[in-house]
């Protein structure tokens, strides 16, 4: 009698080796993004509430304010980065 049934070997499999470094850099740059969102978040809130107190017609504030940080954000970036 002969058994049909494949056979499984008892060596274990082959694992890739984890790579550590891609992990860090996806935080590192998911972190970065969460903060950069947070960041343009607060700058329209703060600028709608000063285009309220001022009372503009046009929304300057809303405007000047997120630019202003997305320089600024990019600025520490490339500052950041270049190290």
């Amino acid at each position: 009698m002969t058994n049909d049934t494949p056979s499984h070997s008892k060596r274990p499999l082959k694992q890739r080796p984890v790579d550590h470094k891609g992990a860090r850099l996806l935080l590192e740059y998911t972190g970065m993004a969460a903060k950069y969102l947070v960041v343009l978040g607060i700058s329209v809130w703060a600028g709608f509430k000063a285009d309220q107190l001022i009372s503009f017609d046009f929304p300057l504030f809303v405007w000047l304010l997120p630019f202003l940080c997305v320089v600024g954000l990019v600025i520490k970036a490339v500052l950041d980065t270049s190290k």
